[in-house]
């Protein structure tokens, strides 16, 4: 479906995308690619806790698991007594992981192995085999962030 804001990776022979606005708001859901065939397939979740809808996250592969790490996620907010109602973005520092033989999510927030990065959206993530790097972003308030961040995340 059309969307902006969200985030891929590649897999194997597919590139997997999750999440990011489209015009019915911001999505949670998972897309599959596959290269060779050039078909798209909507992922359908068997269970587990899936991320909340969210943009400018980042998704890594971990072996044959999608990680979907931060980003922002709508919250919709109102005021009665000036009747005005609408959506603000806040960000996020929740880390999912969706097993894409079980096709099941699961939280990661805890199974890290340093502190938590500081919330953040924008920002660019590489992995090799469970070590993962963050570098730079935003976050709550603008703050452009020039950090690096080292991952070990157990699975």
């Amino acid at each position: 479906s059309p969307r902006y804001d969200h985030a891929a990776c590649r897999v194997a022979e597919s590139m997997y995308v999750f999440g990011g606005k489209a015009v019915e708001g911001v999505l949670n859901d998972v897309w599959e690619y596959a290269l060779d065939a050039r078909v798209w397939t909507q992922v359908v979740s068997a269970g587990g806790s899936a991320p909340s809808p969210r943009a400018d996250n980042s998704l890594f592969p971990l072996g044959n698991r999608l990680v979907v790490f931060h980003g922002i996620v709508p919250r919709v907010w109102n005021d009665p007594e000036e009747e005005v109602a609408g959506v603000i973005y806040t960000h996020d520092a929740a880390l999912h992981c969706f097993d894409l033989q079980r096709r099941q999510w699961r939280d990661l927030t805890t199974a890290v192995s340093v502190e938590h990065p500081h919330a953040r959206s924008g920002h660019a993530v590489i992995s090799c085999g469970g070590v993962v790097l963050i570098f730079g972003g935003y976050g709550p308030g603008g703050e452009h962030f020039n950090d690096t961040s080292l991952l070990r995340v157990w699975l």
